[in-house]
Order: structure tokens, then C-alpha cells, then sequence
């Protein structure tokens, strides 16, 4: 029965660590002086050199952004204040409530009001603002944006104070 050679795990993994001679170490390299003078070529590289062939970076063209607000909305703006005042001063419910059981909910006032002054939620004054809901979050928490809050807990803008916040500070205030 042929006999087993005793194996040492230790001296297997100090082994795998040990420097052996290779081939590389027997050439002979030349000097960097050789190389300078054009005695010997420098090997050539096994990668060949490519060239960026991606365009540069180009500047956007400055696109003329349309209107915000259309001709026709512009035309019922300008007559805004007269039909309001119109229309506020020269009539009353006293024809309408003969045709209606109860009182109204509100006033005329008030129905002017709130037409003209709406009450608009978070994702409206985001869009009015160019920016986004996180943004007009910071401007009530820093008591820039005036707002009330719902019996939800929404938060709800006045159009008012989101025209009197644009005016004061303007649509990205600084601290």
C-alpha cells in the first residue's frame, strides 16, 4: 500500500504567496536611454487610440414661449372691472328671491367675491407659480404665502394673496 505524503495545510497557503521565477525576469530590458535615442521602438500598445466622436454640447435656441393668456381671455379682462362694477351696483336679489324658496347661501357681495377672488387648493398656486408643491409648502411655512387651512387640514390660497406674494417677492424670493 503506497503511502500518503504528509500534508501541511500552512505550508500549502505560505507556498501560494512565495515569489517564483517567471520568464519576464530573464529578459533582458533595455534602458530608457535606448529608448530615447531611437535604438529600440517602443512596443506597441495592444489598445488602438480612438478619437471623441460625440458633438459638442450645443446651447438650446431661445423659442418664443406662447401667450399665457389667449386673445379672447385677454379681451373679457380688459372689460373685467367695468362688468363688475356693473353688475354689482345696479342689481339685487330682490327679483331672483321670489323664485327661489328659503335665503340665498350668501350674499350678492359675497357671490362677487368669490368669483373673482377664488379660493385655489396647493396644486393650483403650483401651477399659477411655475413651481413645485414642496416649494409653495416652504413659501406658507416662512409665512410668505398667506393661507388658511380646510377642516381637513388642506391648505387653501386666496387668488388674491397668491397675486399679493408674486408682487412683493416675486416668483422665486430670496431669503
Amino acid at each position: 500500500m503506497p503511502t500518503k505524503k504528509n500534508f501541511d495545510p500552512l505550508q500549502y497557503i505560505e507556498s501560494a504567496f512565495l515569489d517564483r521565477p517567471s520568464e519576464a525576469a530573464e529578459k533582458d530590458l533595455p534602458s530608457i536611454k535606448k529608448y530615447v535615442s531611437g535604438q529600440v521602438k517602443l512596443p506597441r500598445g495592444k489598445f488602438r487610440k480612438t478619437e471623441m466622436s460625440a458633438p459638442r454640447p450645443r446651447r438650446k435656441s431661445n423659442h418664443v414661449v406662447a401667450n399665457a393668456i389667449d386673445p379672447e381671455l385677454q379681451k373679457v379682462w380688459a372689460n373685467l372691472p367695468n362688468s363688475v362694477t356693473f353688475l354689482a351696483s345696479l342689481y339685487d336679489d330682490g327679483v331672483t328671491s321670489h323664485y327661489y324658496r328659503g335665503e340665498f347661501k350668501e350674499t350678492r357681495q359675497e357671490l362677487i367675491k368669490r368669483l373673482l377672488d377664488p379660493q385655489l387648493s396647493l396644486e393650483e398656486v403650483s401651477r399659477l407659480l411655475g413651481v413645485c408643491p414642496t416649494t409653495v409648502r416652504r413659501y406658507t411655512n416662512r409665512g410668505w404665502l398667506h393661507h388658511h387651512r380646510t377642516k381637513g387640514g388642506q391648505r387653501r390660497f386666496l387668488l388674491s394673496d397668491v397675486v399679493r406674494f408674486v408682487e412683493k417677492h416675486g416668483r422665486f424670493p430670496e431669503e
